[in-house]
């Protein structure tokens, strides 16, 4: 290799790396003024047969998308006159976080394969290219598709009862339906990818900035599965 060919190679690799890296940082480290309680679900939060659902709240079933919440498929949200509470199996945040860096720096990894492809017109930097963003697709899409699983395998609670992370009602922020489900930084990480997922999440993924029980502010996104009870619950959260 010529010198220009390592420089314009490493410059695309940092300035790759740079921007995704700083989206994963921004994912995990916005702050709220306010912390989530974790407590066990309510029979009604839980689902089960029996509850009874207070006069005074609203309750929606919905499928959670892998955003900063960590719910990892079922999920219910119970919204309260002064609190929200959302319900269903979650996937550990070390967990969460190994899984969302790996698959970065694999697309991240990406940019520089495919540089050195066009500057040293080898075909084989091509294939790397390509392999690895197969490998951070399915990285990616492979860990989404196990989350429920994972999700149910880890819930807490004892008799059905699954936990709760509540919040004040006050506290959400931001609340859109459709293409704001990866607000906070997905929309960086998974950018090849958001057109199609939008077109799935339109009319009927209701997401909002709500604190979790770290204390950071974090991305939840709901699929309501119908757009009458999204328009609803978008509306009792704004």
């Amino acid at each position: 290799m010529f010198v220009w060919q390592h420089a314009v190679i490493a410059l695309v690799g940092l300035v790759a790396i740079g921007w995704l890296s700083a989206a994963v940082v921004r994912l995990f480290s916005a702050r709220s003024p306010v912390s989530a309680v974790v407590r066990p679900g309510s029979a009604v939060e839980s689902g089960l047969v029996g509850g009874i659902v207070p006069p005074e709240a609203r309750v929606f079933d919905g499928w959670s998308y892998r955003v900063g919440g960590r719910f990892a498929g079922r999920v219910r949200i119970a919204v309260y006159p002064d609190s929200v509470a959302v319900s269903g199996p979650r996937v550990p945040s070390g967990v969460y976080k190994a899984w969302v860096w790996l698959q970065t720096l694999l697309l991240a990894a990406v940019f520089p394969a495919l540089a050195a492809a066009i500057v040293l017109l080898d075909w084989r930097y091509l294939l790397l290219t390509v392999g690895l963003f197969v490998l951070s697709f399915a990285v990616s899409m492979g860990g989404a598709g196990m989350w429920p699983g994972l999700g149910e395998l880890t819930a807490e609670g004892g008799g059905g009862h699954l936990d709760a992370l509540e919040f004040p009602r006050n506290a959400i922020r931001e609340v859109d339906i459709g293409e704001g489900w990866a607000k906070g930084g997905f929309e960086v990480i998974l950018f090849p990818y958001m057109s199609g997922i939008n077109k799935l999440a339109e009319g009927r993924a209701v997401s909002f900035f709500a604190p979790d029980e770290t204390g950071h502010e974090v991305r939840f996104a709901i699929d309501l599965y119908v757009e009458s009870k999204a328009n609803e619950l978008a509306g009792l959260l704004r």
